[in-house]
């Protein structure tokens, strides 16, 4: 039996399976915009996709979850100072200065706001652990953060949006949650817990496997999200311009700030990497599904168009680092 498992993991079809997902990992940054742009051409295609995005998302998350375990969470509370700056500055600050800045730019009570917002309460993207791992940072620590984050986010998006623009738009606090707890904690937390039961099989074995798949879903979320903003790109005006030239601005900033903090808290580059990657790549994926299931087009438009911005961001801000880094003689 293990000999003929082996033959079939090491035949031409399961090559070729895990060379498209490594393919998809490596090409994220114009996927995920040709994702965009295939869901604004064509929505009908498309819609009949929508009822199972919650799924879909679902799936995503336990696959990309399955490398935590409790010992990467144990690493990183015996570190509550980077820690806890992190998730401070994903959870609290970004989201109180988005929502500043965008008052005053498009108006407090404009639903524009709340999209931002969204788009900025959302937790630590689960790409953040490949890019970790690309630049060198400490892995442990980012996985923590990110699990961390991602079982506070059910509690904090609905609270956050409440408190900043509940005056704007009508946030369904619950249902919104109920959403969060489906498509993010739930799977997030079955993942790490059969990850550490299954002593490492869950991570060695299982998350090779199912990789692939989890990159092919990631676009088809992207596109099916986009379907809802399709009308406003068709007819494209100044203030839609502006929306996406903020929505990009406020992309490169979350990647300074990030930066910024790590240099303040961490002389170790390991750190570094992580803080600096933790602060500036969000589950925009995330922020889009919610806004698509319990807000109108306005709101959606800032969190879908966020989608387009990060992973090329992430790799532009990872060179970028490496000098940072080099310069400072960081450890």
């Amino acid at each position: 039996m293990a000999t003929l498992r082996t033959r079939i993991e090491q035949g031409a079809p399961w090559a070729a399976w895990l060379g498209l997902g490594s393919w998809i990992g490596s090409h994220l940054m114009l996927i995920v915009p040709a994702g965009v742009a295939v869901g604004i051409l064509f929505p009908q295609v498309l819609l009949p996709v929508k009822p199972y995005v919650t799924t879909l998302f679902a799936i995503m998350t336990f696959q990309n979850s399955l490398g935590n375990d409790l010992r990467s969470m144990r690493r990183a509370l015996s570190q509550p100072l980077v820690l806890a700056a992190a998730l401070l500055m994903v959870h609290v600050g970004m989201p109180l200065l988005t929502y500043a800045v965008s008052s005053l730019v498009f108006g407090a009570t404009s639903p524009t706001v709340a999209g931002v917002v969204l788009e900025y309460s959302v937790p630590i993207g689960a790409s953040t652990v490949m890019w970790i791992g690309m630049f060198e940072g400490e892995l442990a620590l980012g996985l923590a953060t990110l699990l961390i984050s991602t079982l506070l986010a059910p509690f904090t998006i609905p609270l956050t949006l409440q408190l900043l623009v509940g005056a704007a738009v009508e946030v369904d606090a619950l249902g919104m949650m109920a959403d969060m707890l489906v498509m993010i904690a739930l799977p997030a937390l079955a993942a790490t817990l059969f990850n550490e039961f299954s002593h490492g099989w869950a991570k060695q074995r299982l998350a090779p496997a199912t990789t692939p798949l989890s990159r092919i879903i990631l676009p088809v979320i992207v596109s099916t999200n986009a379907t809802g903003i399709s009308s406003y790109l068709h007819n494209l005006t100044p203030r839609l311009v502006g929306i996406m030239a903020f929505m990009l601005a406020f992309a490169v900033l979350s990647f300074v700030f990030g930066m910024a903090l790590a240099y303040a808290l961490s002389h170790d580059r390991a750190r570094f990497v992580v803080i600096s990657f933790c602060c500036g790549i969000r589950n925009v994926s995330a922020g889009a599904v919610l806004a698509s299931q319990h807000f109108g087009p306005e709101v959606m438009f800032p969190a879908v168009i966020g989608t387009l911005f990060q992973q090329f961001l992430a790799a532009l801000f990872g060179k970028v680092m490496q000098r940072v880094l080099d310069r400072s003689n960081l450890a």
